[in-house]
């Protein structure tokens, strides 16, 4: 892989790790290249996980200035595959503003891109900040059973953010300062304590943060989850 890392300083690194259901990842990539194609400081890093035939069809079928692919030759999960790209390619010199991981199993408009960066962008004092999803029977969020709290921005203006009680902040879509990715997660993305291929990816960044940042949902966004226990959602079927 070419490019120029210093181009990432101060960018906005949206990371996707591929694996499995082609039609779903080729629907749900679609969607986000037609949100982020004009956005000049923004960077997609495809990450080919020893992919399925169907999602490297896929991943070789994807191209653009903006666009950085990244081939591993086992499959080592989300979590390690995220980290070993940091490890290589990011540093203290080229830290991105905002990190953005995303599952490529969601959807989400533009609207609701543009407000979860900029809050992300405005709240030093959160940590994760997920977005809303949409109620369905994919939906991951779990233990949201207080008042959303209210948090003010250094733009002045007040988000809401809803907090999980003795939970994650569910990792289909997840926004981090590049900084506190550099600083709090030592330069990796899901800062395991443990190696695991499966399982833990998103409770590790809130094992870091926990005790020093707000983590928690970003109202007035929503996402829809396509994929979740062997199912798609209802509606979009057609993707099987």
């Amino acid at each position: 892989m070419i490019f120029e890392k210093h181009k990432l300083k101060d960018s906005v690194l949206i990371v996707v790790v591929l694996y499995r259901l082609p039609s779903v990842v080729k629907y749900c990539l679609d969607n986000l290249m037609k949100i982020i194609e004009k956005k000049d400081n923004a960077w997609l890093v495809l990450i080919n996980n020893n992919a399925e035939p169907g999602v490297q069809d896929v991943f070789r079928s994807i191209s653009g200035p903006k666009i950085i692919k990244f081939d591993l030759p086992f499959n080592f999960g989300k979590a390690l595959a995220a980290n070993f790209f940091f490890k290589e390619y990011i540093s203290q010199d080229n830290l991105p503003k905002t990190v953005i991981s995303i599952d490529p199993d969601i959807i989400f408009s533009k609207d609701s891109y543009d407000l979860l960066i900029e809050a992300s962008q405005n709240l030093p004092q959160a940590g994760m900040i997920g977005m809303r999803f949409t109620q369905n029977n994919c939906n991951p969020e779990r233990n949201l059973f207080f008042k959303s709290q209210k948090c003010k921005g250094q733009n002045g203006v007040c988000y809401f953010l809803k907090k999980p009680f003795m939970c994650t902040v569910a990792g289909p879509v997840l926004a981090i300062s590049g900084e506190k990715v550099f600083f709090d997660c030592g330069n990796e993305l899901f800062p395991k304590k443990f190696i695991k291929i499966y399982g833990g990816d998103d409770s590790a960044i809130y094992n870091a943060f926990r005790w020093k940042y707000i983590n928690g949902y970003l109202e007035g966004t929503e996402a829809t989850h396509l994929f979740s226990a062997g199912k798609l959602a209802k509606g979009f079927e057609f993707l099987d």
